[in-house]
């Protein structure tokens, strides 16, 4: 039975484990790039990235659909789930072929061949036990997939530090994902057929298939969009450039990856209420989308601009002197967390308001021109190219869902004010931050630019303790 408190402790259980995978996963990078250096963990990177590109053709929309069709209704799960899961096997086949075909053609001589290889069977893996946990939350429950993301996590960081202490052997490392994602996928397996009472099998409908493709196309080309847009740059890189290039790139990009927990745990909260204004309260609606935008503006631009003050800092003392090149690259990407952030709640208003068609293209748009701005920039700057063909496809995407959103709740440029006593709290805080870091050791700068920040937000009247409270509980409440 779905109820409130249901969905209550599944939101919470599954926001707390994506925020501690997040949190783990971005200080298990951070210290294998240490131990690893910028070439090995560029080969370490890429292979995982150019994998990834695939993982969405072996799905291509299927546990979205599995998920809406369990949760409507008990009536014939079990054929929905073998016709899926025999549409998924068709679907990997293929994909598999053709992603060791396109290995083979522009990897034959390059080492990163091998941990190619290697990446695409751990996408298999982590394929099927998405779709096994699809079938799970279509149950409306997320309390077994939460603990799995934890103990995956736990398995990579426990065999990854103990391989620290005896190789450097890159293979090895993502050796570590094999095997946590096999023991992802053979948890899910147990929980399907114990706890959900499903078995596998292959099953085919003509009309079955035909249906499932039908509702399956839009999540299959937004997630496509989503998938192409996320990793393109990283592939671009190894092809014009090197492997050290693509491991300065992805010191920088995980750095600004890592932060995305905060718009995750803020639209998770948020998108419930969308979906209800919607409905119910046009007014309202409107209202929670100026405070969203606010909130996300307000805890964006402080990061956006400490981070870039103190980048030297954090590349140097965090990763070494030899990922120096990465600093330029990171000030560039995290320059553009204030639209990245708020660009979640735009696309969560649209997919709220039954707009999905609306993000979908979009993001397609975005995808075409962010490969485009990566073919001219790399091979002119190198890795400052690829931040910056991110960074500004980040800007064109804002600018389009906002284009949508604008006229849909009447919104004026008087709702800009709050977000411009912010950038210019933000600056005065870049400044002293900026400063100050050559008086004191510089993580202290850190709380001095918080203090400058807030104490300006509270002078001009833009943050109240109201306004605390809010984003405390978007972000933290379990209740």
């Amino acid at each position: 039975m779905v109820n409130a408190k249901r969905i209550t402790a599944n939101t919470s259980s599954f926001l707390t484990a994506a925020i501690f995978q997040k949190v783990l996963s971005f200080i298990y990078f951070t210290i294998l790039a240490r131990y690893l250096g910028a070439e090995s963990i560029g080969q370490y990177f890429f292979a995982i990235s150019f994998a990834s590109i695939f993982s969405v053709f072996m799905d291509l929309g299927l546990s979205p659909v599995l998920i809406r069709e369990v949760a409507k209704s008990d009536k014939d799960e079990q054929q929905w789930f073998k016709q899926i899961f025999t549409l998924k096997l068709i679907f990997s086949f293929i994909t598999i072929i053709i992603a060791i075909v396109l290995d083979n053609i522009l990897f034959y001589s390059d080492t990163v061949r091998n941990l190619i290889y290697l990446s695409i069977f751990i996408i298999l893996i982590d394929s099927f036990t998405l779709l096994f946990f699809a079938f799970i939350r279509g149950k409306q429950n997320l309390i077994y997939e939460s603990w799995g993301i934890v103990i995956f996590q736990i398995i990579v960081l426990s065999i990854g530090f103990t391989l620290m202490q005896f190789t450097d052997n890159v293979i090895l490392f993502l050796g570590v994902l094999f095997i946590a994602s096999l023991f992802s996928l053979i948890y899910s397996g147990i929980i399907l057929r114990f706890k959900m009472k499903i078995r596998l099998g292959i099953y085919y409908s003509k009309e079955l298939s035909k249906k499932i493709f039908v509702t399956a196309l839009p999540f299959a080309l937004a997630a496509i969009f989503a998938k192409v847009y996320a990793y393109i740059d990283t592939v671009l890189l190894k092809v014009f450039l090197d492997d050290a290039r693509v491991g300065f790139y992805s010191v920088a990009y995980k750095i600004t990856f890592a932060l995305q927990f905060i718009p995750l745990a803020f639209v998770a909260a948020l998108y419930p209420a969308f979906s209800h204004y919607f409905k119910n309260d046009l007014n309202s609606l409107r209202k929670t989308l100026i405070k969203s935008f606010y909130y996300l503006a307000f805890i964006s631009l402080p990061i956006s601009f400490g981070i870039i003050a103190l980048s030297p800092e954090i590349i140097k003392q965090i990763y070494t002197d030899q990922f120096i090149v990465s600093i330029i690259p990171l000030q560039i990407l995290i320059a553009s967390i204030p639209f990245l952030f708020t660009n979640f709640a735009l696309s969560s208003f649209l997919n709220a308001t039954d707009k999905q068609k609306i993000n979908t293209r979009n993001l397609g748009i975005i995808m075409i021109i962010n490969i485009i701005l990566n073919i001219i920039l790399i091979p002119r700057i190198e890795v400052r190219g690829a931040a910056l063909a991110s960074a500004i496809s980040t800007l064109l995407l804002f600018i389009l869902n906002l284009k949508y959103v604008w006229p849909m709740v009447n919104l004026n440029i008087k709702v800009l004010k709050p977000i411009l006593y912010s950038s210019i709290s933000a600056i005065f805080m870049f400044i002293s931050v900026y400063y100050c870091k050559t008086l004191v050791y510089w993580p202290l700068t850190i709380f001095i630019g918080i203090i400058v920040y807030f104490m300006l937000m509270f002078l001009s009247k833009t943050l109240s303790k109201k306004d605390f409270i809010f984003i405390k509980n978007a972000i933290f409440s379990k209740e």
